[in-house]
């Protein structure tokens, strides 16, 4: 069995506010063999990780109604969510104490496409 299709196994939650960042990481994903559930804030992503299996978390830092530091921290108070594997996504240089909660703080830019699907491939080893 190849590594895509052990991929393609996998669910992945993106909670991202941009539209045009949120397809674009939707399509890295999908084209890596993810699953993909798709949120517009944190708000709608917790709501989604409540209610339905999820194998990870990709989370923008800053989002409306919901952050993605605290979508990881209310995750990681829930027992059933609390080993989901969550990356932080940001356009910050440098990670804060909050980022910690997280698995992995990946910095949007050109190397997001490879750095996503290495820290994914890594987080599911």
């Amino acid at each position: 069995m190849s590594e895509k299709d052990l991929n393609r196994r996998k669910t992945v939650l993106l909670a991202e506010d941009d539209d045009s960042m949120r397809r674009y990481i939707e399509i890295i994903l999908k084209t890596a063999g993810f699953d993909v559930l798709s949120s517009e804030d944190g708000l709608a992503a917790m709501e989604t990780a409540l209610n339905s299996h999820i194998d990870a978390v990709i989370a923008d830092a800053m989002m409306p109604n919901m952050s993605g530091f605290d979508l990881c921290r209310m995750l990681r108070n829930d027992p059933a969510k609390r080993a989901v594997p969550f990356i932080i996504l940001s356009g910050l240089d440098t990670p804060t104490e909050s980022d910690h909660l997280a698995d992995a703080y990946l910095l949007k830019g050109e190397n997001l496409k490879e750095d996503l699907i290495k820290t994914l491939s890594k987080l599911f080893e």
